[in-house]
């Protein structure tokens, strides 16, 4: 799903780029995004666990929970 201005790329400032699309202002936008972290971060083992995910499974998906690259800087030359 596309949902920044630039599409489907899966990340931080990519998401915030069309807050205003929502009638968010980019100091909410950003407020919301960062409580959505947090909770995904503290949650996301606990329930995959509790629906049935081994350990295993677990350990191979958590970067789709948790990716340090949700956040980098992007380079602007690439």
């Amino acid at each position: 799903m596309e949902c920044g201005d630039l599409g489907r790329y899966a990340h931080a400032d990519n998401l915030l780029s069309q807050s205003a699309r929502f009638y968010l202002p980019r100091e909410a936008a950003t407020s919301m995004l960062e409580q959505m972290e947090q909770q995904i971060a503290a949650t996301w083992y606990e329930t995959a666990r509790r629906e049935g995910v081994s350990e295993r499974c677990c350990e191979k998906i958590a970067g789709a929970f948790i990716d340090p690259g949700f956040r980098l800087v992007r380079d602007e030359r690439q």
